[in-house]
């Protein structure tokens, strides 16, 4: 009676596990392991290597300077004006007296620029209202006379000295280290037609040259 048949005793030994079991528990732990390889990976340091460049800086020097017949090249700034060489000590209503100005950039300016016709900077007299002038740019070497004013693109006279007055738009191009020069040249004249009365009359102007370099 106390016999188990051989039905009973497959009944309490143990299955085997298929193959497949084992298969995905070693997967499941090399996947582990290479997930804990990736996080080692990420803690490691990085090679670093750098570069620099460096650069040194210098502004330009932009200096003019001015001459006319009756002074050498220096700077004449506004409380030494120079003085332009006008034959005008007896003008007469309609007869043009002329006279110029230089202007180039001084040897130690390392960059170029324009010069232009700024401003009249001061005007008095009692002649004053009864002038009109004009001027052009010529080369250095161009004498400054009627000559000069033949050209079809010379201005109109400007029918005032008074500083409120724009002056004629006129500019000509500096060189550094003074290699140009611009030449200013003026013709002024008494109005035609002014009445006799401003015989003996005078009157000065300072006419204003404003420079500027090329950047």
């Amino acid at each position: 009676m106390g016999r188990h048949t051989t039905r009973d005793a497959r009944h309490h030994r143990p299955e085997p596990r298929p193959a497949r079991w084992w298969y995905t528990r070693t997967r499941a732990a090399l996947a582990g392991a290479l997930v804990l390889g990736v996080g080692t990976t990420l803690t490691l340091a990085a090679w670093s290597d750098d570069e620099f460049g460096t650069a040194t800086f210098a502004a330009s020097t932009f200096v003019v300077e001015s001459q006319t017949p009756s002074s050498t090249w220096a700077a004449h700034e506004a409380g030494n004006p120079a003085t332009l060489a006008f034959n005008a000590v007896a003008m007469s209503p309609g007869l043009s007296q002329y006279a110029y100005i230089d202007i180039r950039t001084t040897t130690a300016t390392n960059i170029g620029g324009t010069a232009a016709l700024a401003a009249v900077s001061a005007a008095t007299g009692t002649l004053l209202p009864q002038l009109e002038y004009r001027v052009v740019v010529t080369p250095a070497a161009t004498a400054c006379n009627s000559a000069a004013f033949t050209s079809a693109t010379v201005p109109a006279y400007t029918t005032t000295l008074a500083t409120t007055t724009a002056p004629p738009s006129v500019s000509g191009a500096l060189s550094a280290a003074g290699a140009s020069t611009v030449r200013f040249c003026f013709d002024v004249r008494v109005k035609a037609g002014t009445a006799s009365t401003f015989q003996g009359g005078t009157a000065s102007a300072t006419w204003q040259f404003t420079s500027t370099s090329s950047s």
